[in-house]
C-alpha cells in the first residue's frame, strides 16, 4: 500500500505517494537537503541551480558508488569462480588418492580352486 508522506526539502514542502515508509523518504530528503545547502552556500544562485548542481552532486557520488559496486561484484564473482576451481581440483584428486590406496593392495580375487597334483590332467 503506498504511503502519503510530507517532506521538506530546502524550506519547501513536497507531497509523495510511495510505497516505501516515512523514514525512508526523510532519509531521502536529507541526502538532498545537505546537497542542496552545500551546493548554495556562498552564492546567490536560483533554487533552480541549486538544485541542478546537488542533482549533478549526488549524481556524481552514485556513478562513483556503482563504480566501486561493480568492481566488488567482479572481484567476488572472480573469488567464487576460483573457488569453484579449487573444489573440483580437491574431489579429483580425492578420487585419485582412493583409487591409490586401493591399488596398494591386491585386488580381491576370487576363492582359488584347489591345486592339483603335479601331473595330473583334470
Amino acid at each position: 500500500m503506498a504511503n502519503r508522506v510530507t517532506i521538506y526539502i530546502h524550506n519547501q514542502s513536497y507531497n509523495f505517494l510511495a510505497e516505501e515508509d516515512a523514514s525512508y523518504l526523510q532519509q531521502c530528503a536529507d541526502i538532498v537537503n545537505k546537497e542542496m545547502d552545500e551546493a548554495m552556500s556562498g552564492t546567490t544562485i536560483s533554487l533552480t541551480d541549486g538544485a541542478v548542481l546537488a542533482a549533478m552532486n549526488v549524481a556524481d557520488k552514485y556513478c562513483k558508488e556503482r563504480a566501486v559496486s561493480d568492481n566488488l561484484r567482479a572481484q567476488l564473482k572472480q573469488a567464487l569462480d576460483e573457488n569453484a576451481r579449487l573444489a573440483r581440483e580437491l574431489s579429483e584428486a580425492k578420487r585419485e588418492g582412493r583409487k591409490a590406496s586401493r591399488g596398494g593392495r591386491p585386488p580381491k580375487q576370487p576363492p582359488a580352486e584347489p591345486s592339483k597334483p603335479a601331473g595330473e590332467e583334470g
